[in-house]
């Protein structure tokens, strides 16, 4: 039977607990540090906290580990660092008491009724244990973070612990259960700490200059395996201490801490390292560190969970540069204690197989993709650019390249923008150039389709507002105006589609990415077109490339896709070439308009579901710099303004 004061702490609002556990509240209902992995943010581009809170407020996830739960798992992991499913019998009743101290519940409707039978019961185990000789047991933080609290020397305690007792069951684990000498034991500095009578392991987590600055407490047989961290302490990559100055070189990757210690062991002691936070949990600034290095070798475990992790590693710094190593058992730690030689082990290692890999199918083995397009059209059709008139013609915005173009002051750069913008608004992340103009040039442009009109006719505390709202949205600005090579373009494209999720990108403008003093400039552009475009597909991205004509013929009233430069190159590689063409107000003529506006003609479509050839006719707000498909729609038709020449 459940304890009536269990369900008085359930029923209490995340957001009336998060001061009294030192958790500080976020926008949007978020809240961080997560009490589990130690996050305080989403992501780069999000700045939202790592935890969100349910719709009743009574619930909450972290986005970054996925630990989730309710209010008593959140007192839980602040107060004794771990889940309330994990807890014995003795740590019940500590939780209780500090519930009662922070006013959740009630001392006087105490009950007999433990919260739990047994320890046994709750952890699963068939018989209880104690050390015979535990080891001494390093003085305790009377702070935050319960047992497993932070205080400066208590990694050198527990190292010291470990060997006053020589056969204590942990340093028999690590021995004959890890295989590992005692100079690894030494130089990796592991130690014991007991926790409730029971003993954990330490690992020292170490920054890039060798500081420790967390520890990492794991669990030993018979219990369940088990890993806690010192709460609101940084979380470093482990193992960063030994990365190399030889960015050319190769940088192992293990799923765990024991991994890399066991590798050490085998003779491979430099540039080996794991993450501290799971198999698939890989936080930005441990990407940061590792971003220069021109390859990695994924040793991750040989199981599900392992080759899901290598897959998201992958994806995230790039298939190009990893490679897989499986090696001879589950882990390196099982390879040790197999007694696999290191031969063995350097061997899988140097012939790690790439993971860009390329197979064959038979065509009927793609059936369930077929399916999976069909469920999902905006994989089929492509992204709605937001606006029905120009999806028609489109069918929407699919990987590879678009090449927008139109006679000088026809809007080219403006739609480009739009279009960006309207992607941004619903989630999709985009990432912004501008060679020709400083970058602020096309905020300016972005704070008018925020605002819906001219930013300098509001207040300071509108423009904020609207900045603020623009720094919500997952638009990413390529900080650089002028000259760009097109090597160094690619890798900034390849590093917003890896790093930041980023799926449309607008390149202003093509001439910006030639060799001023290269001879060839139609070859050139031809190589450049060939290589976006290659880009975009591989990278499951659209580019959109501003190109500008050549001039026009006389008597030739707008831009074709002939009278571009490269348009050789254009034809054959771009999937869409789009031209704007202003369309002033009229207030004269058979066909009087009262309104600016912009024919958009589609003059190549690779797309099954767009229409080469077409055209649509959008309305322009010249003071909100949108585009729509009536007049109504635009902020200024909204308001009854009517713009005539």
């Amino acid at each position: 039977m459940k304890a009536q004061w269990i369900d008085t702490v359930k029923n209490t609002r995340i957001p009336q607990l998060l001061p009294l556990v030192g958790l500080t509240p976020g926008r949007l209902g978020s809240f961080g540090p997560c009490p589990a992995c130690s996050e305080e943010r989403r992501s780069k581009g999000d700045r939202r906290g790592s935890c969100g809170v349910h719709a009743d407020k009574r619930g909450w996830k972290c986005h970054r580990c996925n630990v989730k739960g309710d209010a008593v798992d959140l007192i839980s992991w602040t107060h004794l660092g771990g889940s309330s499913r994990e807890l014995t019998k003795e740590q019940w009743a500590d939780l209780r008491d500090y519930c009662e101290k922070l006013g959740l519940s009630d001392a006087t409707q105490r009950t007999a009724a433990p919260a739990v039978n047994s320890v046994n019961a709750l952890l699963g185990r068939t018989r209880s244990r104690k050390p015979a000789s535990p080891p001494a047991e390093p003085p305790q933080s009377s702070g935050g973070g319960g047992p497993f609290a932070w205080r400066d020397g208590l990694a050198e305690e527990c190292a010291a612990a470990l060997w006053k007792d020589r056969s204590s069951e942990v340093l028999q684990y690590l021995r004959e259960g890890r295989k590992f000498t005692d100079e690894t034991i030494k130089e990796w500095m592991l130690g014991v700490i007991m926790i409730r009578g029971e003993p954990w392991l330490t690992i020292p987590l170490r920054d890039e200059s060798e500081r420790v600055v967390n520890i990492r407490f794991r669990s030993v047989p018979p219990a369940r395996k088990t890993y806690r961290v010192c709460p609101g302490r940084p979380l470093p990559l482990f193992g960063s201490h030994s990365l190399g100055n030889d960015l050319g070189g190769n940088v192992i990757i293990c799923e765990g801490e024991l991994d890399v210690i066991a590798l050490w062991q085998y003779g491979l002691n430099s540039s080996v390292v794991s993450g501290t936070a799971g198999a698939g949990a890989w936080k930005d600034e441990w990407l940061d560190q590792l971003e220069p290095y021109s390859g990695f070798v994924l040793c991750y475990d040989n199981d599900e969970a392992g080759e899901a992790g290598a897959k998201a590693y992958a994806e995230k710094m790039g298939l190009d540069r990893c490679s897989r190593a499986v090696l001879p058992r589950k882990d390196a730690g099982e390879c040790l204690q197999a007694g696999v030689p290191s031969e063995s082990i350097v061997r899988v290692i140097d012939r790690a197989a790439p993971m860009f890999g390329v197979g064959f199918k038979k065509v009927s083995e793609y059936e369930s993709d077929i399916e999976t397009l069909v469920s999902n059209p905006d994989k089929l059709k492509g992204i709605s650019t937001g606006s029905s008139k120009v999806d028609k013609c489109l069918g929407g915005l699919r990987p590879g390249l678009m090449i927008l173009s139109g006679d000088t002051g026809h809007g080219k750069t403006t739609f480009a923008t739009w279009m960006l913008w309207q992607q941004a608004r619903t989630g999709v992340p985009v990432m912004v150039t501008s060679f020709e103009q400083r970058p602020v040039y096309s905020i300016q442009k972005l704070l008018r389709m925020q605002l819906g009109g001219d930013f300098t006719k509001v207040s300071v505390e509108d423009r904020a507002a609207a900045m603020g709202a623009l720094g919500r949205l997952p638009i990413h600005v390529l900080d650089h105006y002028g000259q760009m090579s097109a090597v160094a373009l690619m890798q900034a494209i390849r590093y917003a589609v890896r790093r930041l999720g980023v799926k449309v990108i607008m390149v202003d403008h093509l001439g910006f990415l030639l060799d001023s003093e290269g001879s060839d400039k139609v070859s050139q552009i031809e190589s450049i077109i060939r290589a976006l475009a290659i880009t975009g597909y591989s990278l499951d991205c659209t580019i959109m490339l501003i190109c500008h004509p050549k001039g026009l013929p006389q008597g030739q009233t707008r831009v074709t896709i002939h009278d571009l430069k490269g348009s050789s190159g254009i034809k054959q590689d771009a999937s869409e070439v789009i031209i704007v063409e202003r369309a002033p107000p009229k207030d004269k003529g058979k066909n009087k308009r009262q309104y600016p506006a912009t024919w958009i003609h589609f003059d190549k479509i690779r797309s099954e579901f767009g229409i080469p050839g077409s055209k649509a006719f959008l309305a322009f707000g010249p003071f909100s710099c949108r585009y729509a498909d009536t007049w109504e729609e635009t902020p200024e038709g909204r308001s009854g303004a009517l713009i005539v020449h």
